[in-house]
């Protein structure tokens, strides 16, 4: 195979994964899907973590994390959502799973750290060459 062709192979693949995992998340706390818990939820643990204005900031993080994953599947401005995804992973990183250290089965950051390299090809190279629109 093409070297180009196995890029957009990769970036391809990279994007349905991705998106498939933050679509999954998005459902659960703006819906409550597979077991989640809604936006009412996702807004109660938003002011655990001490941050102003929690429902609005859980409907801010459902929408990143559904259309976000949404748009990357389809390859709709996939930078500008690895971007966001990736500052919504960090901050969460930051404000929840730092002072676990770094093991994800002690609720660490080792998950964030996977999704932030896992943003990163999709930021600096952009969603390939079988994306509907990016820029």
């Amino acid at each position: 195979m093409e070297k180009q062709t196995l890029i957009n192979l990769s970036m391809f693949t990279l994007r349905i994964i991705l998106g498939v995992i933050f679509v999954a998340h998005g459902t659960q706390k703006l819906f409550g899907m597979f077991d989640g818990i809604g936006l009412e939820g996702t807004a109660k643990m938003i002011e655990g973590m001490g941050l102003s204005n929690p429902y609005s900031l859980a409907l801010v993080w459902g929408c990143i994390e559904f259309v976000g994953g949404s748009f990357l599947m389809v390859g709709i401005l996939a930078r500008w959502c690895a971007v966001a995804i990736a500052l919504t992973v960090l901050i969460l990183l930051w404000k929840v799973n730092l002072v676990y250290g770094f093991f994800v089965q002690n609720g660490g950051f080792e998950y964030n750290l996977l999704i932030i390299g896992a943003c990163v090809p999709v930021i600096l190279l952009g969603g390939g060459s079988w994306s509907l629109w990016d820029v």
